[in-house]
C-alpha cells in the first residue's frame, strides 16, 4: 500500500512539474507582450525564410521585385503583423537589413510603419573587425532607441544570436533593452507566434 501510494505522488509531481514547465514559454510570451505594450524596447525578428530554411537567402536586388518569401514565410509574415496590431503594440519605426526576404518581411508584417533600410543587420560579415564594427552599429542602434513604441529590427539569425546568446525560432522575437549600465543590452523577453 505504501508502494502504491509513492507511485502516485511520484506521478503527481512529475505531471505537475511537466505542466509547469510547458507553461513557462507561454508566461515568458505573456510578460514580453506585456512590455511592447508598454512601449520602449526593441524587437528582433530574423527576415522570413525563402524555402524553408532558417537563413534568409542573400538576394539584395535593389528592388526586390521578385517575391523572395516561401507562402508558408509570406503567411507567417502576415500574421506576425496582425499580432502586433491585435495587442495594440505601437511600433515607432523599422529597420531593416538589404536583404530581400527582410525587407519583404518587413512591408507585409508593418506596411504602415516608418520603415529604412539599415545595411550592420545584413548578414554577418566575414571578418572578425567588420563583424565586431556591424554588431556594435547594431548595438548602439538598441541602446540609443528612445520612443513611446517599439523598433523593430529585421534581421539575420546570427546577429541576434550574438548580440543576445537567444537563438531564435522562425516565428520567434527577441525583446531587448539597454542593460543598466547603459553600454550593452539585455533579454526582456521572447515572443513565440506559432
Amino acid at each position: 500500500m505504501a508502494y502504491r501510494s509513492s507511485l502516485w505522488l511520484y506521478s503527481g509531481l512529475v505531471l505537475t512539474f511537466g505542466i509547469a514547465l510547458a507553461s513557462v514559454p507561454a508566461q515568458a510570451t505573456d510578460a514580453a507582450w506585456a512590455r511592447v505594450q508598454r512601449g520602449g524596447y526593441t524587437i528582433l525578428i530574423q527576415g522570413g525564410d525563402a524555402s524553408g530554411a532558417l537563413s534568409p537567402s542573400s538576394d539584395t536586388s535593389a528592388d526586390c521585385a521578385a517575391r523572395t518569401l516561401s507562402d508558408r514565410g509570406h503567411q507567417l509574415a502576415q500574421k506576425l503583423g496582425a499580432r502586433f496590431a491585435a495587442r495594440g503594440v505601437r511600433i515607432d519605426k523599422v529597420l531593416t537589413s538589404t536583404v530581400c526576404n527582410a525587407r519583404e518581411t518587413a512591408r507585409l508584417s508593418f506596411g504602415s510603419s516608418p520603415m529604412e533600410i539599415f545595411a550592420p543587420l545584413d548578414p554577418m560579415a566575414g571578418d572578425d573587425t567588420a563583424r565586431e564594427t556591424q554588431l556594435e552599429q547594431i548595438r548602439t542602434t538598441i541602446i540609443s532607441f528612445k520612443g513611446s513604441g517599439n523598433l523593430v529590427l529585421l534581421t539575420d539569425r546570427n546577429n541576434i544570436i550574438a548580440l543576445t546568446g537567444v537563438s531564435p525560432r522562425p516565428s520567434e522575437a527577441v525583446v531587448a533593452a539597454p542593460a543598466e549600465d547603459g553600454k550593452t543590452i539585455h533579454v526582456a523577453g521572447r515572443i513565440i507566434f506559432d
